[in-house]
């Protein structure tokens, strides 16, 4: 399948968390959309392995996505390896997504961080003939998600007519963020979590003037063809 967007995600629930008001109104356009989780998130506090995919997969349904997959890659090991680089280059290529999204590389948790640096190097090294297996195939665009560190973005997408639906998709990961599951408490666990999303949302969407708003940064200017909003007035 060619894609249109293929997000990565070191965990599965990163990209619900961090774009997937964007992917949702992606894929209600008929764009065809993706997620490549990089890791099972085996090493969690809480829930396991196939509890973590079960709830992917009802994540995705809320999504729109057209076909996720995981890669497999160790957590918490995620790093600058030549074999995780090149999982990531052969997704790529088999793909052939015309945007990416990762997460930004500056992050507490080492995965999001490492993920972050591995998509960027592999989205280059896919256009790259003998770095890998198959046709090459470099993406058109690499936009930077927020999952926990602040960046000023480069731009904020109005998600205010799928933000319940974007609720929706985390909510899927009741053994992450309900409290009441089993397992022992986390700071994503606890209710003032979900508040800190939202109110982030709320702080991103009031910079454009919408109601919620996801942010993401991109190295080098935003191309336009026209100044914003130019194209709205009628002649």
């Amino acid at each position: 399948m060619t894609l249109d967007i293929l997000a990565f995600a070191a965990h599965p629930d990163d990209a619900e968390l961090g774009c997937g008001g964007s992917l949702i109104l992606a894929a209600d356009k008929g764009l065809k959309v993706s997620i490549a989780d990089l890791s099972g998130a085996e090493m969690s506090s809480r829930g396991d392995v196939e509890m973590r995919r079960q709830e992917a997969a009802e994540a995705s349904k809320h999504l729109g996505l057209s076909e996720r997959h995981n890669l497999d890659l160790p957590d918490t090991k995620i790093g600058s390896d030549p074999a995780h680089r090149l999982a990531i280059v052969q997704h790529i290529r088999k793909t052939k997504p015309r945007i990416v999204l990762a997460p930004y590389w500056e992050d507490k948790h080492p995965d999001h961080a490492a993920a972050g640096r591995l998509v960027r190097e592999a989205c280059f090294l896919a256009g790259v003939r003998k770095a890998g297996d198959g046709p090459p195939h470099r993406p058109e665009k690499i936009y930077y998600y927020m999952i926990s560190h602040p960046f000023e973005p480069s731009f904020v997408v109005d998600i205010s007519t799928v933000r319940d639906r974007k609720e929706a998709a985390i909510s899927a990961y009741k053994s992450q963020f309900e409290a009441t599951s089993k397992g022992p408490s986390t700071p994503i666990s606890q209710p003032g979590f979900m508040q800190l999303m939202e109110a982030r949302s709320i702080w991103f969407g009031k910079m454009i003037g919408a109601a919620y708003g996801e942010p993401f940064f991109m190295p080098g200017p935003v191309p336009l063809r026209e100044l914003p909003g130019a194209e709205e007035v009628e002649p």
